[in-house]
């Protein structure tokens, strides 16, 4: 049975902003794009079909937030050894970007009590994952490609270049 979202999302999205803004260290421009990145799929889906407002799920919004970090490891190997080869570059964003690594950091970051969600939008490694990449994303589009790489370097430390 399909539930009504429309108290949740309301009742609750101050107070899963402010921990978003916590986790990333300032507010983002466009509280829309903010609320985008925490939403998930089915939630957003059940509140659209109970309230005459609507709101966005982030996987549109993480498909970016991936480009985004796959260029931030791409960059970083590049400049630690601009000799790396095509594979090894490939390799190297395999070894930090991928769905357990982004899983494991989201639930670091107590991801799960900022976003919200319907009972199996949790379910399965990917979801996680994919709210990581959806707040990067918003990053973006909020505070630009610097604002990402720091982010990024932040959170995901082992992908730093060292000087």
């Amino acid at each position: 049975m399909k539930q009504n979202r429309n108290h949740e999302y309301h009742a609750e999205k101050a107070t899963k902003l402010a921990r978003l803004y916590e986790v990333i260290g300032y507010p983002l421009k466009d509280e829309n794009i903010a609320l985008q990145a925490i939403t998930c799929s089915n939630f957003a889906k059940e509140y659209n079909d109970c309230s005459t407002d609507k709101i966005y799920e982030h996987d549109g919004l993480a498909v970016v937030g991936d480009a985004i970090l796959k260029s931030v490891l791409s960059i970083d190997a590049f400049l630690a050894d601009i000799t790396i080869t095509e594979g090894d570059l490939t390799n190297q964003k395999k070894a930090i970007e991928n769905n357990a690594s982004l899983q494991s950091l989201g639930i670091q970051m107590n991801l799960p009590d900022i976003l919200f969600y319907a009972n199996t939008d949790l379910q399965g490694k990917k979801k996680i994952a994919t709210a990581m990449e959806a707040i990067i994303g918003a990053i973006y589009f909020s505070h630009g490609f610097d604002a990402c790489i720091d982010f990024i370097h932040r959170y995901m430390p082992n992908c730093k270049v060292t000087e």
